[in-house]
């Protein structure tokens, strides 16, 4: 039996369970650092998945917290209801958000912006809903970290190039000049752009592999796997991924793109 079979929960459970501790909050915190929200603000949480970064943020402002969670997928946020029932959750997508204009000092999005399919509308959404002088905090993973190229290859010789698909998406966009081109001609002002590091120690290889893989859509490819080529499939993995354990755990460092910018504010 493979690791696999420890995992048969929603793929939205999984996310809240296992990759929201391991990488969703390290990278949602350096995020929360750039955004430096005030008490009194509104803040909306943008692809927020289950809630992570709105979370949060209503932990660091209190009692003064008006939070909106924000994501397209209903799953996700039935996990995030069930976890944070205070804060407010909106089914959308991020090119329609439904939200009224101009009702939010600050918004965030952690580790989604990459994977939307219409970049420049949802940015101009984002700007739309924002107070004049509001700001957009965005936080983009990469360039593909050794240990997920790893995985990747791992992936491609058990399943097929096309399982790639999702790896190469995850860490599509990290180029600081076009993170800059996005928010310019969505019409933003006073671009800020950082690239730096998160020091991670996850789960041993097999856990880790199950745990993201059951987190996200890789799981529906890999289901189509027999047991016998789940258990070759971990094997290449464990194998690979030897070089990033350290005692009882796998160690990666990924790069982190984070993004600053403002809209215009009111002439006097």
């Amino acid at each position: 039996m493979t690791t696999y079979q420890g995992y048969a929960t929603t793929a939205a459970e999984h996310y809240e369970r296992h990759f929201v501790p391991a990488i969703g909050t390290p990278f949602a915190r350096r995020l929360l650092e750039a955004a430096r929200l005030q008490p009194g603000e509104q803040v909306l949480d943008v692809a927020c998945g289950t809630g992570v970064a709105a979370r949060m943020a209503a932990d660091a402002l209190g009692a003064t917290a008006s939070i909106t969670g924000l994501d397209a997928n209903p799953a996700m946020l039935a996990v995030a209801r069930d976890v944070a029932p205070s804060i407010s959750w909106h089914q959308a997508p991020a090119e329609a958000t439904g939200l009224a204009d101009a009702s939010f000092d600050a918004v965030l999005c952690s580790l989604g912006f990459m994977f939307f399919t219409d970049k420049p509308a949802a940015l101009q959404e984002m700007r739309r809903v924002l107070v004049p002088g509001g700001r957009v905090v965005i936080g983009t993973p990469g360039p593909t970290p050794p240990l997920f190229e790893a995985i990747d290859q791992a992936l491609v010789a058990h399943v097929g190039p096309g399982a790639s698909m999702f790896v190469h998406a995850v860490f599509s966009l990290h180029d600081p000049n076009e993170m800059r081109a996005l928010l310019h001609e969505a019409g933003f002002e006073d671009i800020g752009l950082d690239r730096t590091a998160v020091p991670l120690r996850i789960s041993p290889p097999a856990e880790f592999f199950w745990q993201y893989v059951r987190s996200t859509p890789l799981a529906a490819v890999v289901a189509e796997l027999d047991p016998e080529g789940r258990a070759a499939l971990e094997r290449e993995v464990v194998e690979r991924c030897q070089p990033f354990v350290d005692g009882d755990a796998t160690v990666m460092e990924p790069g982190l793109l984070l993004a600053t910018a403002r809209t215009r504010s009111q002439a006097l």
